[in-house]
C-alpha cells in the first residue's frame, strides 16, 4: 500500500511526518538522533538528518555488520553515506560507532505497519530488534525513546506480537503523533 501512494502525496506526507518529528517534546529534548536512511518508499528521513545535523544534534545511522546485526556510527553529512546492504545508504568506514543509545536518544525506526500499542512488523531481518535488546539495560528496556516514523496507512488494528519484539514508545505519522508507551517523555 505505501508504494501506491503517488510519489508527490508521500514527499507531502513525508514532509509532515519530519515536521510532527522536529516540533515534538522529545525532539526537542535529546541531543542524540539515531535515524534509518530511508529507502525505497519510506518516510523519506533525510531532511530531518540534514535539520538535526544543522540544530547541532549528534546524528547516527546504522551500519549492517552481518547477520541480523547492526551498529549505528556517527555521519557529519548525507556525504558520509554510500550504499551498503541491500543498496540501503549507510555510513563510510571512516565514521565512528555511536555508542549504546541512552535517555538524551530519540532513536527512529523503519517498518512496514505499526499498531497503536507500539507492535511493529519490521523488514524480517530483526536488525532493529536486535540492536535494542543488546543495548537495553538490566530490566530488557533500553532507556532511549524509540519512535517509528511511518505513513498513517501503515497503521493496523492489532499487529501481532512475540516476546523478543521491541515495542515502539510513539509513533509518527503525516496526521498525528500516537504515544503507545506509559514511560515515553512526550508529553501530549
Amino acid at each position: 500500500m505505501r508504494e501506491q501512494i503517488p510519489q508527490d502525496e508521500r514527499r507531502r506526507a513525508g514532509e509532515a511526518v519530519t515536521e510532527q518529528i522536529l516540533k515534538s517534546r522529545s525532539y526537542g529534548a535529546v541531543r542524540f538522533l539515531y535515524c534509518y536512511v530511508s529507502y525505497g518508499s519510506e518516510v523519506d528521513t533525510r531532511s530531518l538528518i540534514e535539520e538535526s545535523l544543522r540544530r547541532g544534534k549528534r546524528v547516527a545511522v546504522p551500519r549492517v555488520r552481518g547477520s541480523h546485526k547492526m551498529d549505528f556510527c556517527f555521519i557529519r553529512s548525507l556525504a558520509d553515506l554510500a550504499p551498503g546492504y541491500k543498496g540501503i545508504p549507510e555510513p563510510g568506514p571512516w565514521c565512528r560507532k555511536a555508542p549504546a543509545p541512552f535517555e538524551e536518544t530519540l532513536v527512529i525506526i523503519p517498518g512496514i505497519a505499526f499498531d497503536r500499542e507500539g507492535d511493529r512488523i519490521g523488514y524480517g531481518g530483526g536488525f532493529y530488534d536486535t540492536w535494542l535488546k543488546d543495548r537495553a539495560d538490566g530490566q530488557s528496556r533500553s532507556r532511549c525513546i524509540k519512535a517509528a516514523a511511518a505513513f498513517s496507512l501503515q497503521i493496523a488494528d492489532r499487529i501481532p506480537s512475540e516476546p523478543y519484539d521491541v515495542k515502539m514508545d510513539m509513533i509518527i505519522t503525516e496526521k498525528e503523533l500516537i504515544v503507545c508507551s506509559q514511560d515515553c517523555r512526550e508529553i501530549r
